[in-house]
């Protein structure tokens, strides 16, 4: 665990996805959680030797970082998301049991029911009593349709999630590259953020940060534009992984031999292919 303020916390996961936690007084907030249950126990206990108090909610910062046994293996009551990101991870309600002019409960696959909290563009938790501390949970919707930031507020801290990281390619699968590069923008100029946490890599200078993931951005946008343009069809965008690989991706995973090529060249071609369809759509 590393920390970065006097109450403010991130870990590096065995798949090198960073999760967080702020302590308040009375209670701690987590920022996303571990996929695997296990792990996320672990990540539990290593938040209890910081803090004896309960774990209040988990923020998580898209939906694909939502787990339902990782949320209960903490032992968190609240899951806080934004309204899109609840649908990918509610069991649908029985229509013969929808009744009209009333909500059905919609529980997080696996959590018989447990207390959810959502938003449309923003969110405050409080933490503390004499000491307050506000933990602002805010929509961006770049790297996906449901993505968010979490900032401690007046303190320069930003948990950016997947809209940043650093040492290895972002995934574009899901994303609104439009809004993503205007979010990237803003991150860069934003004179008040000292420190940024991305979703995969080191905590730093967000400038820094801001530039490796545009970096990668730029130049698939740039690959997969010219075989748009010359009529090549989208399964030729396959081709373009190893080169993409060797150039960003960590060096643990740059040999196909290494278990690691296998998952993050998936996730590269998948996130190409998704590029491929918005530069086509829009003709360029």
């Amino acid at each position: 665990m590393k920390k970065i303020h006097k109450n403010v916390f991130y870990h590096v996961t065995a798949g090198g996805l960073n999760v967080g936690c702020v302590i308040g007084e009375d209670a701690v907030i987590c920022i996303d959680l571990p996929p695997d249950p296990a792990e996320a126990r672990a990540w539990r206990a290593q938040v209890a030797e910081l803090s004896n108090k309960p774990i209040r909610a988990v923020i998580f910062t898209a939906s694909d970082r939502m787990n339902a046994e990782s949320l209960a293996a903490v032992g968190a009551p609240t899951a806080v998301a934004h309204d899109a990101a609840f649908a990918p991870v509610v069991a649908p309600a029985e229509p013969a049991l929808a009744q009209p002019f009333e909500s059905p409960p919609l529980p997080m696959r696996g959590l018989n029911g447990a207390p959810q909290l959502t938003f449309s563009d923003s969110l405050s938790i409080v933490l503390g009593i004499k000491h307050v501390t506000f933990v602002d949970v805010t929509f961006q919707g770049g790297y996906s349709s449901d993505a968010c930031f979490a900032t401690l507020r007046d303190s320069g801290i930003v948990f950016a999630g997947d809209h940043v990281a650093v040492g290895q390619p972002p995934n574009l699968a899901q994303a609104n590259l439009e809004r993503w590069l205007a979010i990237l923008a803003a991150l860069k100029k934003n004179r008040t953020i000292t420190t940024l946490v991305p979703g995969r890599g080191p905590a730093g200078e967000p400038a820094e940060a801001v530039d490796a993931t545009l970096d990668y951005i730029k130049a698939a946008v740039v690959r997969v534009k010219a075989l748009v343009r010359a009529h090549r069809s989208r399964s030729e965008v396959g081709a373009l992984v190893p080169d993409l690989m060797m150039l960003y991706a960590p060096k643990i995973a740059r040999s196909k031999a290494s278990p690691a090529y296998e998952v993050l060249a998936h996730e590269m071609r998948a996130g190409l292919e998704r590029l491929y369809d918005e530069l086509q759509t829009k003709g360029e």
